[in-house]
């Protein structure tokens, strides 16, 4: 139970926030500009856009839906231009998720 708890508070809380600094804030950019720092959220390119999202697939076991979620997430950031909307938006689908996969047993989604 202990371990279950851990696991979804790191899930939940920690993830979202390495995960969405990486690749929205990083890698999203940097596909577009070395000197990441100096594009803003909203000039991202459809190519960046896409690309980030693929990587983000490929690091997912369940990639099509790590697609997805890459999608919606570089979308959040691009329009909002603020990265704690897909962070919480991260954090809100690391919960549910882990809600699902420890209510069910489900183990093969996480």
């Amino acid at each position: 139970m202990i371990w279950s708890s851990i696991r979804l508070m790191g899930a939940a809380l920690v993830v979202p926030i390495m995960e969405e600094l990486f690749w929205r804030s990083f890698i999203m950019r940097w596909f577009d500009r070395p000197d990441f720092l100096s594009l803003s959220p909203e000039r991202i390119s459809g190519y960046a856009y896409l690309g980030s999202a693929c990587l983000f697939a490929a690091e997912h076991h369940l990639w099509l839906a790590g697609f997805f979620a890459g999608l919606i997430y570089g979308e959040l950031y691009k329009n909002y231009k603020n990265l704690w909307i897909p962070i919480f938006a991260h954090a809100v689908t690391n919960s549910l998720l882990g809600i699902w996969v420890l209510s069910t047993g489900s183990w093969n989604y996480w």
